[in-house]
C-alpha cells in the first residue's frame, strides 16, 4: 500500500502501534472503511471498466475519495491488512446466492463475489468483507463451520456446509429462517481468476452491475441505498426493520444524494443518470 496513514485517515482510525492483528482490530477496521467509502457502481454505469490493479484501487478509494464494488472493496482492506501485519489474508472467489433460484443440481451463478480470510495472530480464522452491500460488513464472521449462529452488528449469522462438496455457505437469520448469502471454496483464489471475474461484473451485458445503479453506506444507524431511480433508508433489521422510500426524479437530485449522503466525489457525470426512469 502506498500510503496505511491516508487509508486510516480515510477510514477514520487511528490504531496504537504495534499494530495488534488480532479480530478487534479487523472489526475496528471493517466498521471504519464500511462506514466511509460508498459501495457504489457509478463507474459501471458510465460504462468505463474497473481496474483491480492495487495502486489503482488506492487512487480511486483513498485519494480520489470514491467509493467501489466488492473487487474493489475487498482489495482495498486486503492491502490494508498486509500492511498492518496480518501474515495470512487470503483472497476467497464466492458464488452469490442471495436471492437465486434453487441450485441443488448444479450451480447456476458465476464467480462474482470477492471475500476474504483473515488469520489473526491468535490463530483463528475469520471471513471478512466490506463489499456485500450492507449484509456482514461492519464486522467478521467467524469460520468455524457449525449451526451455532453468531451474533454480530447486522444480524445472525452462521457458516455451514453447502450442498455442494467441498464448499461453504454464510447464512443469514431472516424471519427465523437461514437464508443463503453466498458459498465459496476455502482456497485461494489467484490474482488471473479475481480479474476475469471482476471484468465479467463490469462488461458483461446481463451482469448486475451493468444492468442496475447501485450504491449503498451506513450512516450511524441508518443504511442508505440507491436502486436505481429508489432511494431508501432502512434503520433495523428483520421484522424490526423501517424503511423509507423516496423516488429519484432528476439528475440533479441524484448527484446530491451522491455527494451529501454517500461522499463520493464524481469528476465526470455522462450518464450517470441512465436507470432514472
Amino acid at each position: 500500500m502506498k500510503s496505511l496513514d491516508n487509508y486510516l485517515n480515510r477510514i477514520g482510525v487511528s490504531l496504537e502501534k504495534p499494530f495488534k492483528c488480532n479480530e478487534a482490530t479487523l472489526a475496528t477496521i471493517m466498521d471504519g472503511q464500511s462506514r466511509s467509502i460508498s459501495f457504489e457502481n457509478f463507474d459501471v454505469v458510465m460504462k468505463k471498466t474497473i481496474s483491480m490493479k492495487e495502486e489503482d484501487v488506492e487512487a480511486k478509494l483513498v485519494d480520489q475519495k470514491r467509493g467501489g464494488y466488492c473487487w474493489e472493496l475487498n482489495t482495498l482492506l486486503r492491502i490494508a491488512l498486509e500492511d498492518i501485519g496480518y501474515k495470512k489474508v487470503t483472497p476467497l472467489m464466492c458464488r452469490v446466492r442471495w436471492g437465486k433460484p434453487d441450485d441443488s443440481l448444479e450451480p447456476n451463478t458465476a464467480y462474482t463475489h470477492l471475500a476474504l480470510k483473515v488469520e489473526t495472530d491468535d490463530g483463528r480464522n475469520l471471513l471478512a468483507d466490506v463489499g456485500f452491500a450492507g449484509s456482514n460488513s461492519m464486522a467478521p464472521v467467524s469460520m468455524d463451520v457449525g449451526d451455532d449462529p453468531q451474533e454480530l452488528p447486522e444480524g445472525r449469522f452462521r457458516i455451514v456446509p453447502s450442498k455442494h462438496d467441498g464448499f461453504h455457505v454464510l447464512e443469514v437469520s431472516v424471519k427465523e429462517e437461514w437464508r443463503p448469502l453466498y458459498e465459496w471454496r476455502d482456497e485461494h483464489a489467484p490474482f488471473v481468476d479475481q480479474e476475469c471475474s471482476n471484468w465479467f461484473s463490469c462488461t458483461y451485458p446481463s451482469a448486475r452491475f451493468t444492468t442496475q445503479f447501485f450504491a449503498h453506506t451506513i450512516i450511524g444507524e441508518e443504511r442508505h441505498y440507491i436502486l436505481n431511480e429508489k432511494y431508501f433508508i432502512r434503520k433495523g433489521h428483520g421484522v424490526d426493520k423501517e424503511i423509507k422510500e423516496e423516488i429519484i426524479e432528476v439528475k440533479s437530485r441524484l448527484l446530491e444524494l451522491i455527494d451529501n449522503v454517500f461522499g463520493v466525489e464524481l469528476k465526470e457525470t455522462d450518464d450517470i443518470d441512465r436507470y432514472l426512469q
